[in-house]
């Protein structure tokens, strides 16, 4: 598995909160806004479903067995099911990122 952040696209409109929630949401996801301190990891885990990362504001480092994958304003990670990962918040700045998952997961 390659994780690989997809770029942030100008034409989707003002990267805000609200933005990537309706991009998402136009995906058939449901979503939800996060923000993390800096220095917050989550400890491995995973989910039985796929889950989108798509960061506002703030740095992200996702990491996959000996893959990891830094995230920042306008990246997005979309992650398989039953990958188990860990993220950790980069720098000085809290993170802001929605994320996305199946509607009916």
């Amino acid at each position: 598995m390659t994780l690989a952040a997809r770029r942030w696209d100008p034409g989707l409109g003002p990267l805000q909160v609200a933005t990537l929630r309706r991009a998402l949401e136009r995906e058939g996801m449901v979503t939800a806004w996060w923000s993390d301190l800096p220095g917050a990891r989550m400890t491995e885990h995973a989910h039985a479903f796929p889950e989108t990362r798509w960061v506002v504001e703030g740095f992200l480092r996702v990491t996959a067995g000996a893959e990891a994958v830094e995230l920042g304003p306008g990246d997005r990670l979309d992650l398989p099911p039953n990958l188990p990962h860990t993220i950790e918040v980069l720098g000085l700045a809290q993170v802001i990122y929605v994320s996305g998952m199946p509607g009916g997961a």
